[in-house]
C-alpha cells in the first residue's frame, strides 16, 4: 500500500494519537505503528523496533481501524493477539523536504520519514 501523496494539512491535538502494537502470530511477531489520521489508523509493518539513532524500515500496510489505539487482545479470524507497547502522540513537520511525522511517546521521540507515494517509511528514533 501506498503512502498518500499528502498527510493533513490540519489536525487537531486530540485526533493527533499514536501507538505501537507488538503482534504476535504463533512463534513468529512484528510491530505495528499506527497514527490516526481522522477516523482511520495508518499503518506500518516493523521487523524490528529501532534503537536510539538508528533507522529502521517500515512497511506500509493496511490502514486499520481507530480501535486498535486502545485495543489489546485477540485478533479476529485466528490472526493472532496485539498488545500495546508504546502510546504517545504525534504532529507533522511543517517544514519537511518530505513528510515527516514526529512522534512522542513516554520517554522517547521517533520520527517517521513518509517519501512520496513509496510503500516504505523510514523510522528512527533520537531517544
Amino acid at each position: 500500500m501506498k503512502t498518500p501523496n499528502h498527510p493533513p494539512v490540519e489536525i487537531n491535538d486530540q485526533a493527533c494519537r499514536c501507538v505501537i502494537l507488538l503482534h504476535q502470530i504463533g512463534n513468529a511477531g512484528h510491530w505495528d505503528l499506527m497514527l490516526q489520521v481522522q477516523n482511520t489508523l495508518w499503518t506500518w509493518r516493523l521487523n524490528e523496533m529501532p534503537s536510539t539513532n538508528q533507522t529502521v524500515l517500515g512497511e506500509r500496510i493496511t490502514d486499520h481501524r481507530i480501535h486498535y489505539l486502545d485495543y489489546e487482545g485477540p485478533v479476529s479470524n485466528n490472526r493472532g493477539t496485539v498488545k500495546r507497547v508504546r502510546t504517545g502522540h504525534y504532529q507533522w513537520e511543517p517544514k519537511s523536504k518530505n513528510h515527516l511525522a514526529v512522534l512522542h511517546f513516554e520517554n522517547e521521540i521517533w520520527n517517521v520519514l513518509l517519501e512520496d507515494e513509496n510503500s516504505m517509511a523510514k523510522i528512527s528514533r533520537t531517544r
